[in-house]
């Protein structure tokens, strides 16, 4: 992170701080030996070590500052960096604070960077053909025709594909090229062979340290956040990058203090190349988390990358056997260890590198996360699965207890020097070491990562949001029984269910569903949407009532709900991270409960347990978004379409390897087109005022000029129109008229106003405290149906409203023009605790009514949209959907509390 923005801090001696806990940093013992001989670094426990039944967070705890500015203004941020990084600590205001990263030197770009391509044209080509997968008869073809109709080609040098095969080939030192690697291993009496197309992991790193454009962007040391809540008047410290968590700090700690740590994110899966599953394809993804999450996670360079093919170890004869399923296992971390063999090479000793920022650092690479589903995590770790007796790749839970969690994780966490001392115990034989193996759920295989200095396998592996929640318990569990309920419930029922989940208004970002009962989805995405919707909607059909069964379940979905909501914030407060702890307590005594009512189905499998270990990922490693397995999925897609389009499927991962690799050749040379383009001085082009930008909100879809007369006289059926002009006109003189010889308005039926029937409403994230953007439509028509949203607006300043859009248009008065909105306020049904209905209360149901007359405000005041829906169990009434994004869910804790 770079801090661009000077402290305020003008003070006669530095400010310093303490952090209650602080990780002192271990001895490192110098060598005389050569730089072959490793120098041991000490690496201390992880800093995830909670004492069970104690739920503390001693690193969130207050720092202690010294020479501290005496005022201090609400929501600074205070920047504690590690000692290792020689900084001092600095306070900034909310305005001044940043952590964009500085623009590359110009000094050390390319003024001709496309080379070595010929010229920016000859690039233009082959990154286009590239993208669109032409094989070569294609780019023949297409050449043949460019010879044609080209009058000048002076900049273009190509003729046939052999021209293009030759400038990928002169380009190929851009990146570290696959290598093709034989790897042999024993099976009973005989060895067996296998390739593996990889790019060594520590050589790839470096090519991005090195290159100047990402130089700047790369984070070296660890850092401590904290803001300055001014109600409490108590520093808060925030998580989100991996810099910002304690892993990192801890590693850091360990490593001496001339050291700049280098750490990766590591991703395995297996996935179907073809449409029918036959050809399978084993991509190891890599991410360097120095750099920023918009980087190391987007699809341009210096994001993730296909570093490695695993061998895919099949035999249908042999599938299913004890001997041939330890032997696959084998063969995976032999595999893994090619790949893998410099990094654990130069985080004994460090390794000298001149950096892209002409910085000369003593790099230690290191393995901060592995990132994969729980199957391959089960590989990963070299468990025995979900029905091992320890089916937990984290700690050792045994098989009957994965329901039942706890404010911390209720049983110790697997260690690695158990684990190594076990497998490499010699003096166990037969029966005895299989009972041994067993009582942990482990298989008697060495692990390639405890070859790796200061990886601890258990505590890198991650929890994944996307397969543990969205496709695992979400979709094959929770969904899955309440389909079974409503199932039951009969045909006209699932009928009504199905066109209640129809009527709910659509929302810009949220799928919308018609129907809940038999429906099935391929992506993950889907099934998290409709589980945001699906309490509010449904709830009146699974009443305590009519069915326990189903009543209970909802009350489960609730929670949840609110837990994947807490699990996706990109940036967690502690305050945060309790609302986790507290939602997993409430989530396993609903599930608890439902169990006994429904014991016929088992909660005892490991995506029910794994969560448990959500809160300690975060403060560790930073935000889940940093782990997700969605991350890296979503390139799965390129790998099918090269295999489909750019391949003769034979010999495919030779084939895939160098296709994938000239995909980076042309991220990077695309990077340092777009790097130097953007150095070139240019001229600023005057900018245009937007009569219809009104502070944070844009009015578009506007129509022509329309009287007043003609507004009322359109809206005959609407009684919401009724004095619309009388109200306008009460509304422009109470609002704008100051003073006490102002004049009143009376405004002309002729009069005219621009009605606009889209918004674009900027507001500032109360997660993130970054800018997002809601799309808002208000228009009898659109997509061949009525939708008029609604929206949270500002009453005064401390106070908010929920509203449904009728009419918003823009007035001119007094030669000023004003946005307008008239809306339909609601009013939230507050009733003391103990009245509010048990229905709300469990499945926590924000139950409005709409007034009976409408109202006008500033169109200006609209903060951002919201999801509201008729009330189908109630007459009447309304539902305010808080869970459909994390912001909107904080909003309503903050603003709308019940």
């Amino acid at each position: 992170m770079q801090d661009n923005a000077a402290s305020i801090s003008s003070l006669d001696e530095p400010l310093q701080c303490r952090v209650e806990d602080e990780v002192r940093q271990q001895p490192y013992e110098s060598s005389e030996s050569s730089d072959e001989e490793p120098l041991e670094a000490e690496f201390g426990p992880s800093i995830t070590d909670f004492t069970p039944g104690v739920f503390d967070l001693p690193t969130f705890r207050q720092p202690v500052l010294q020479n501290c500015p005496a005022e201090l203004l609400a929501d600074d941020f205070l920047t504690v960096h590690h000692p290792h990084s020689k900084q001092p600590p600095s306070i900034h205001h909310f305005e001044e604070f940043s952590r964009a990263p500085p623009k590359p030197d110009p000094s050390k770009l390319n003024s001709s960077p496309w080379e070595p391509f010929q010229s920016r044209l000859d690039f233009d080509f082959v990154d286009f053909a590239l993208d669109a997968a032409l094989n070569q008869g294609q780019i023949n073809t297409l050449l043949k025709l460019i010879d044609r109709i080209s009058e000048s080609r002076s900049e273009f040098s190509f003729r046939s594909y052999n021209d293009v095969k030759g400038a990928w080939e002169a380009a190929s030192h851009l990146n570290v090229q696959y290598d093709k690697h034989d790897l042999e291993v024993k099976y009973k009496n005989g060895t067996r062979t296998f390739t593996m197309f990889c790019r060594p992991l520590f050589d790839w790193s470096l090519s991005l340290v090195a290159d100047p454009i990402l130089a700047p962007k790369f984070t070296w040391h660890a850092q401590q956040l904290f803001k300055f809540n001014n109600e409490t008047q108590a520093w808060e410290r925030f998580v989100d990058e991996p810099y910002t968590a304690d892993n990192w700090w801890k590693a850091e700690s360990g490593l001496p203090d001339y050291a700049s740590p280098l750490f990766y994110s590591v991703y395995a899966d297996k996935t179907r190349l073809s449409s029918f599953g036959t050809q399978k394809g084993y991509p190891i993804i890599a991410r360097i988390l120095n750099l920023p999450a918009d980087i190391r996670n987007g699809d341009e360079y210096g994001g993730g990358q296909v570093v490695g093919f695993l061998p895919i170890v099949e035999d249908e004869e042999e599938e299913g056997k004890k001997g041939f399923t330890t032997f696959k296992r084998i063969v995976w971390h032999k595999a893994f260890w090619i790949l893998l063999e410099d990094v654990a090479k130069w985080a004994k000793v460090g390794y000298k590198f001149h950096c892209g920022d002409g910085v000369w650092r003593i790099l230690f690479p290191m393995i901060l996360m592995l990132v994969a589903d729980y199957e391959e995590q089960a590989i990963m770790s070299l468990i025995r699965g979900p029905n091992g007796k320890c089916p937990c790749p984290v700690c050792l839970v045994p098989q009957d207890q994965q329901m039942n969690l706890g404010e911390v994780p209720q049983y110790p966490y697997r260690d690695p020097a158990v684990a190594q001392a076990l497998v490499e115990d010699t003096t166990l034989k037969g029966e005895e070491k299989e009972k041994k193996f067993k009582a942990l759920g482990l298989r008697p295989v060495e692990n390639v990562f405890w070859k790796i200095p200061g990886c601890d396998v258990y505590r890198a592996l991650s929890w994944d949001r996307l397969h543990a929640y969205h496709g695992g318990l979400f979709s094959d569990h929770l969904f899955d029984e309440l389909q079974k309920i409503i199932q039951d419930l009969g045909r006209e029922v699932l009928v009504q269910i199905n066109a209640q989940i129809d009527a709910i208004p659509s929302f810009s970002g949220l799928n919308h569903f018609s129907a809940a009962g038999y429906v099935k989805f391929t992506d993950g995405k889907k099934y998290q949407h409709i589980a945001k919707i699906i309490v509010q909607a449904i709830y009146n059909h699974l009443s305590l009532a009519k069915t326990k069964r189903g009543y209970l379940l909802l009350r489960c979905i609730r929670r949840y709900v609110v837990l994947d909501m807490l699990s996706g914030f990109e940036v967690h407060l502690e305050a945060t991270l309790r609302m986790i702890v507290t939602g997993l307590l409430k989530y396993t005594k609903a599930i608890q409960e439902y169990s006994e009512v429904h014991p016929e189905k088992s909660w005892n499998f490991p995506k029910n347990h794994t969560h448990q270990h959500l809160p300690f990922d975060i403060i560790g490693k930073g935000v889940s978004k940093g782990f997700n397995t969605k991350n890296s999925e979503k390139m799965h897609g390129i790998l099918k379409e090269i295999y489909t389009d750019q391949t003769n499927f034979k010999d495919i991962y030779a084939q895939i390897s160098r296709i994938e690799h000239h995909r980076s050749i042309a991220k990077i040379t695309r990077a340092r087109i777009n790097a130097y383009e953007e150095s070139l001085p240019t001229k600023e082009k005057p900018s245009k005022e937007d009569p219809f930008q009104f502070n944070q909100i844009h009015l578009g879809a506007r129509l022509p000029p329309i009287s007043l007369e003609k507004v009322e006289q359109r809206q005959t059926e609407d009684g919401d129109f009724t004095r619309f002009r009388l109200n306008l006109e009460e509304y422009l003189n109470a609002r704008y008229s100051t003073g006490s010889n102002h004049t009143y308005l009376k405004l002309k039926p002729q009069q005219l106003v621009v009605e606009s029937r889209y918004l674009k409403v900027d507001y500032e994230s109360v997660v993130t405290w970054k800018q997002d953007t809601d799309h808002i439509h208000c228009s009898p028509l659109f997509q061949g149906t009525p939708r008029y949203d609604c929206v949270i607006y500002r009453v005064d300043d401390s106070t908010y409203g929920l509203a449904q859009l009728k009419f918003v248009f823009v007035f001119e008065f007094r030669n000023t023009h004003y946005p307008i909105a008239l809306i339909h306020p609601f009013e939230i049904v507050q009733l003391p605790r103990l009245i509010r209905s048990k229905t709300d209360r469990d499945l926590g149901l924000c139950r409005l009514r709409r007034r009976r007359t409408t109202s006008l405000i500033p169109a200006d005041s609209i903060t951002r949209a919201a999801l509201i829906t008729k009330d189908f169990g109630r007459d009447g009434d309304f539902l305010a959907m808080d869970t459909v994004d994390e912001d909107m869910f904080m909003r309503f804790q903050r603003d709308f509390p019940i």
